[in-house]
């Protein structure tokens, strides 16, 4: 077989590939037909035998040998109501199929168990694609003066006006020489994650995305109106405004330029431990004139 005729052939290995994958069956003229168009001298010379020396690899090819000496012309023909000058090649895949199955590979070389060399990958890739679960947490962006503020909602509901973590929210900023009266951002929305419950986004929402979607939340928003420190108060807002999941407590890390971030715990903790509150006005005293010179500026 030439060059030519072997990539002719493959075309056509591939073609009735695709056809069989739709269940289509097709057949092909083992004789010229009369008052039909000429066929191809390669399909009246198709032997069905050659497709699988074409599609398998050397040990398979060895293997069916014995099939590929068996001449398709010497077989009977499928008995359908259609003229004996047609044959399925669909039947012909399968015949060959059936005609291999039973032939063993040599002795020298053990047989191979593909399904057990699968079961190893697919026990390794579940694990680490399941590793790590989609960040939930609610987000409340306020703005108090030179400051905005980031506070974990626990029960994703926004702050009311007489909830005791928003009162304590106001004594800080007090404390802090900033307005008592913080103006909601975003119209009170909160900030939730994920945000996509359904489609084949839905699991690629994991802690690097919710950290792109903070961060660039903030920006936006020092961007409209700009503010020296942003506090931070929860470990959700500590972890996802910052660049880093590991972040100190009481620390101030870089966000942008001129822009602080001052981590601190979350508004219930310091209302079950009313200890925090000291440790809380230590550095603020620290740290409290880089928002209130920018003000005075």
């Amino acid at each position: 077989m030439t060059s030519e005729s072997a990539v002719i052939h493959a075309q056509e290995v591939r073609r009735q590939a695709m056809l069989q994958a739709m269940h289509v069956d097709v057949w092909l003229p083992r004789e010229q037909l009369l008052n039909a168009a000429p066929s191809r001298e390669y399909l009246l010379q198709w032997h069905a035998a050659e497709q699988v020396t074409l599609e398998s690899t050397e040990a398979v090819a060895q293997s069916s040998a014995s099939v590929v000496a068996s001449s398709p012309a010497n077989t009977e023909p499928s008995a359908r109501p259609r003229s004996d000058a047609y044959v399925s090649v669909r039947d012909k895949l399968a015949s060959l199929q059936s005609a291999t199955k039973p032939v063993a590979a040599p002795t020298a070389t053990p047989p191979i168990d593909a399904p057990a060399l699968e079961e190893p990958a697919v026990a390794v890739e579940l694990p680490a694609r399941l590793a790590e679960p989609i960040p939930r947490f609610a987000l409340q962006l306020l703005r108090a003066g030179n400051c905005l503020v980031l506070a974990d909602l626990p029960t994703g509901e926004p702050f009311q006006s007489r909830d005791p973590d928003y009162q304590l929210l106001k004594d800080m900023l007090r404390a802090a020489g900033l307005s008592d009266q913080p103006s909601f951002t975003r119209q009170g929305i909160p900030i939730t994650w994920p945000m996509l419950h359904s489609g084949q986004l839905v699991h690629e929402q994991n802690a690097a995305a919710a950290r792109a979607c903070v961060r660039d939340l903030l920006s936006v928003e020092l961007q409209s109106d700009p503010a020296a420190c942003v506090w931070l108060l929860g470990s959700q807002a500590v972890r996802f405004a910052n660049a880093a999941d590991e972040t100190p407590l009481y620390s101030l890390q870089a966000f942008a330029e001129g822009v602080q971030l001052w981590s601190l715990p979350s508004l219930e903790s310091i209302l079950e431990q009313p200890l925090l509150k000291r440790d809380i006005w230590r550095s603020m005293c620290a740290i409290r004139t880089l928002w209130q010179l920018d003000h005075e500026e």
